[in-house]
């Protein structure tokens, strides 16, 4: 959806430049109202839309640099006198390509994450194990953001007390796709190695610019210390997968970084 909007919005801004050439219209104004119109809408589409800080400032960046590109572009034909054009207006010109390519890799890599043979070459492991380089959202500062970090903190602490092991299969094959099942396993085993029954196992998904996670999805024991689930996800790209584990008046959680594709 990112590069639908993204690409979209800078054909809308093409278009919006050239029919207002037809038009007539200034070219000073064609710049304002082909960067202008485009941005606003997508604002507005934002409203109604999850959209984290980070992709909703690289989508007016690009918009406004695509309307003041065009604009310096067209204005330096009609000046010249046959010489070309300007170096000034040259160097702008290549400014604006690079910073096209530098935000559509930031986009790339927030949501997909450095290809995995790239990861390899400066991350320990990585050519054997999953490795997540995505960027869940803008991170949370303020009192708020303290107590989440606490709650979590202790939550640790308490399974690093209790002394269990858990383990979580299937976190690596997550999709949003309609037929797609997303079952999940998780084992909780106590710290003599021996399975623990009788727990409540619910998992929920969040990212790191809200508090607010996706409504809890609680998993059901078909095993000795096995608790298995499907999972209903409705957006893609990549999230924290909280995992909570509730027995005995004691509760833990444990967090991963998962990857949720979209096809």
């Amino acid at each position: 959806m990112t590069a639908i909007t993204l690409f979209g919005g800078i054909i809308a801004v093409l278009v919006l430049h050239f029919s207002l050439g037809r038009m007539g219209v200034s070219n000073y104004w064609r710049g304002v109202v082909s960067g202008a119109v485009p941005s606003f809408v997508f604002l507005g589409y934002s409203l109604f839309h999850a959209m984290t800080l980070d992709i909703l400032s690289i989508h007016l960046a690009l918009f406004l640099s695509t309307a003041t590109v065009l604009t310096l572009v067209i204005g330096a034909r009609k000046k010249s006198d046959g010489s070309g054009i300007h170096w000034t207006i040259k160097i702008m010109i290549v400014f604006f390509l690079i910073l096209f390519i530098v935000d559509g890799a930031f986009v790339s890599i927030s949501t997909n994450g450095v290809p995995p043979e790239v990861a390899a070459w400066f991350l320990p492991n990585a050519d054997k194990n999953v490795v997540y380089t995505g960027f869940t959202g803008v991170t949370r500062h303020g009192e708020e953001a303290a107590s989440a970090e606490s709650r979590a903190l202790k939550a640790q602490d308490e399974m690093r007390k209790l002394g269990w092991k858990i383990e979580i299969d299937g976190v690596n094959d997550l999709s949003v796709l309609p037929t797609a099942h997303n079952s999940l396993r998780v084992l909780v085993l106590d710290p003599q190695g021996m399975p623990v029954n009788g727990a409540k196992v619910g998992v929920e998904f969040l990212r790191s610019d809200t508090q607010q996670p996706t409504p809890i999805q609680y998993l059901t024991q078909q095993a000795d210390g096995e608790y298995r689930g499907d999972l209903h996800l409705q957006a893609g790209g990549n999230w924290i997968l909280r995992t909570i584990i509730l027995i005995e008046g004691k509760q833990v959680q444990v967090d991963h970084d998962v990857k949720v594709a979209t096809s």
